[in-house]
């Protein structure tokens, strides 16, 4: 491999396929090298988008500004790809208590919320189909993406191009020079690390506080359940076609490895009958690994050592709704010395570092 480009982005989940994919639509020059690997988050991820954070029912941060992003440009993905891999449709949150609907509808008033709800929500559709709930509260600009079937186009349309090598980025195969990179013959201006959570073996980046974070999903077959709403009750419920739906998630802090377990198996199978009164079966059971921050925020930036390597990461259960927004508002940095955002900007950890 012998050649010359302006970004070498290592890794390709949701972070790292947004970002290329932005970086050559402003005329830049972009490789990309990606283990592929079932078991990374991007492909298990649900791919929710949700304005609302529902125990706290609250509006998601940054919701306003990022979610018009976020669907502009999944939407024009598709156009100019014509694949289709956004699906938007509103959620349902069940209430199961007088009280408990009450208090949605008096935050949606006090947070001035209500351009993300409607009134007409389906109770009747979902009578005898899930368990004790009094109403349905319904949530507009929700939806989720294909998040594998996303990448896995964009993917096939680097290959296409020999612009993405499919194996694991050797760090000691990494020269940093003040003028660019260097990688096996490949010359770049700049590295951006999409590491997800194995930026935590990245020597560059192993003093972020990210913690990993296991999740587990299975997709259930349910004949009698609709298929026009995605459900919110303790988990998520998304249909996906054919009375399938990709349901949880768990969460787990300590883990052996990355592998999906019977225990986090017969989790959500618990937080399924919870919800559910109709039948079902599991025909797919899977897991990966989440990136999260402590601080729940994204991180972008420069290391504070070397000019040319960058990071683009901590984008957590938000991707989907947060990456289209902070890969431009990163692109910004990178190309126009745009201030990043305090909040963002992985600066904020460099007391971290030693």
């Amino acid at each position: 491999m012998t050649s010359v480009c302006d970004y070498l982005i290592v890794g390709q989940g949701i972070a790292g396929t947004v970002l290329a994919l932005m970086l050559e639509k402003k005329g830049k020059s972009v490789f990309i090298i990606d283990k592929f690997s079932i078991h990374s988050s991007s492909q298990v991820a649900a791919g929710l988008v949700n304005p609302i954070t529902g125990r706290r029912i609250v509006k998601s941060w940054m919701a306003d500004e990022a979610l018009p992003d976020a669907f502009q440009f999944y939407f024009e993905f598709e156009k100019e790809f014509g694949e289709k891999v956004f699906h938007s449709i509103d959620a349902l949150e069940v209430t199961s208590s007088v009280h408990e609907y009450n208090a949605w509808t008096r935050r949606m008033d006090e947070q001035n919320l209500q351009h993300y709800f409607r009134q007409d929500a389906p109770n009747e559709l979902y009578r005898g189909k899930i368990r004790d709930f009094i109403k349905l509260v319904r949530i507009t600009s929700s939806g989720w993406l294909d998040i594998p079937r996303f990448t896995s186009i964009v993917r096939k349309k680097f290959l296409a191009s020999n612009l993405i090598k499919d194996e694991l980025f050797e760090q000691d195969q990494l020269k940093v020079e003040e003028s660019g990179i260097s990688y096996e013959g490949l010359f770049a201006k700049r590295i951006i690390f999409c590491e997800g959570y194995k930026c935590l073996e990245n020597k560059f980046w192993e003093y972020i506080p990210l913690i990993p974070a296991k999740g587990e999903i299975v997709v259930i077959e349910c004949k009698g359940l609709p298929q026009e709403f995605i459900l919110l009750s303790g988990m998520f419920i998304i249909p996906i076609g054919n009375d399938q739906f990709r349901c949880g998630a768990t969460y787990e802090w300590k883990f052996e490895n990355e592998l999906p377990t019977e225990s986090g198996k017969s989790k959500l199978l618990e937080m399924l009958n919870n919800v559910l009164k109709t039948e079902f079966k599991i025909i797919e059971h899977t897991s990966g690994v989440r990136p999260t921050v402590k601080d729940r925020r994204p991180i972008l930036g420069q290391h504070p050592d070397h000019q040319n390597v960058f990071i683009f990461n901590g984008l957590g259960t938000k991707g989907v709704s947060l990456t289209p927004y902070f890969a431009n508002h990163f692109i910004e940095h990178l190309e126009n010395d745009a201030r990043l955002m305090s909040e963002v900007d992985v600066g904020r950890f460099s007391s971290m570092k030693n």
